[in-house]
């Protein structure tokens, strides 16, 4: 049997947790021996397949100083010995910051890593974290790109002798509810500056005439209470519903009838593609890799990055054409089959030398 080595930054929500836990329990349908290595104690929110070997680091990370220091030497050393005693086919691991920390613990241990950068490529990140990559990134056995747009990024910064394979993010199958859709446009992500939950409450309040239709937002994270404070500034807080951290996403997918995202950076969005695989028209801006998931004006609209009044004017057009959002529903269940788990799976196991 062959055996993958997984590290994960967490077990917490989020789309590398996400993406890993659908490969792991994927793999463990091949027949392959899945160690779930989570460099964070958190607690899970995605279910893992029950022969899924799940390893936590006795240790955790804090706002201390003096814990800051330690924690990634001890980090180091924990993966190192994880490596050593599981003695993996393949590691697999996924993060801009996390990745030269597998590659640094797999020196000399004769196992090839795989890795992969699960944000935009462009993103500027702090200079330590670049140098790393720089160091360490070219001794991986190989790269996961998701689109196209960091497939040529990864290329002009490491050359074309890098070894790497545009793989998208592998979408679970959305359960189907028989339930009538509604006026809502949904939003699915966590409240961070990255994900710009802002943008599209400013956009939403902008729309004068709404005919009764409501914002509906799913995901907790920092600037929760800002975006609830928000809206009341905006006096739109009667036509704004907050879900927090929620189990049920694929009942509000099928309710739903638009989906937006508008994030400022994203390497593959997962809550985009799977609201596409329920058949949601969506909606994003142009800063994120739309072009390797919809074609504009076919499944989805993109609006330039800023552009508010943009947004507002897309949303509208949406809320008024039920024929336009047919018509982009159905387009978007026809791309979303790109992300079936069996295709992405098999194209893992086949870079990964797990067959």
């Amino acid at each position: 049997m062959k055996k993958i080595l997984i590290i994960a930054p967490s077990r917490k929500m989020g789309g590398i947790e996400r993406a890993l836990s659908v490969l792991s329990n994927e793999f463990i349908k091949k027949n392959v021996k899945v160690t779930y290595v989570s460099c964070l104690n958190s607690i899970s929110f995605y279910e893992l397949d029950a022969a899924v070997i799940v390893k936590e680091p006795n240790f955790k990370r804090s706002g201390g100083l003096l814990n800051k220091i330690l924690f990634y030497p001890r980090l180091f050393l924990y993966l190192r010995k994880q490596i050593k005693i599981e003695k993996p086919n393949s590691v697999l691991c996924f993060g801009d910051l996390f990745n030269p920390l597998a590659l640094m613990a797999s020196i000399g241990l004769k196992v090839p890593v795989y890795i992969s950068d699960r944000t935009s490529p462009d993103f500027k990140f702090p200079k330590y974290i670049n140098w790393l990559k720089k160091i360490f990134y070219p001794k991986a056995s190989g790269f996961i790109a998701q689109t196209q747009r960091s497939f040529d990024y990864k290329r002009k910064e490491f050359g074309v002798h890098f070894n790497q394979i545009i793989i998208p993010n592998a979408i679970r199958a959305i359960k189907k509810y028989d339930v009538e859709k509604e006026k809502i446009i949904f939003y699915a992500g966590r409240f961070s500056w990255e994900k710009n939950p802002e943008a599209l409450v400013r956009a939403f309040a902008n729309i004068s005439e709404k005919e009764n239709w409501q914002l509906v937002m799913a995901g907790e994270g920092p600037q929760l209470e800002l975006i609830k404070n928000l809206t009341s500034e905006l006096k739109i807080i009667d036509q704004v519903l907050f879900l927090g951290a929620i189990t049920t996403i694929d009942e509000w997918l099928c309710k739903a009838s638009v989906f937006v995202l508008p994030s400022l950076l994203e390497g593959f969005p997962n809550a985009l593609c799977e609201a596409m695989s329920a058949g949601l028209p969506v909606v994003c801006f142009d800063s994120i890799p739309y072009e390797s998931l919809f074609e504009p004006g076919v499944s989805g609209e993109v609006v330039p990055l800023g552009d508010i009044e943009g947004l507002s004017k897309t949303l509208q057009k949406l809320m008024t054409d039920k024929t336009l959002r047919e018509q982009f529903s159905k387009e978007a269940s026809q791309r979303a089959r790109n992300w079936k788990k069996d295709v992405i799976v098999d194209k893992y196991m086949e870079f990964l030398k797990l067959l």
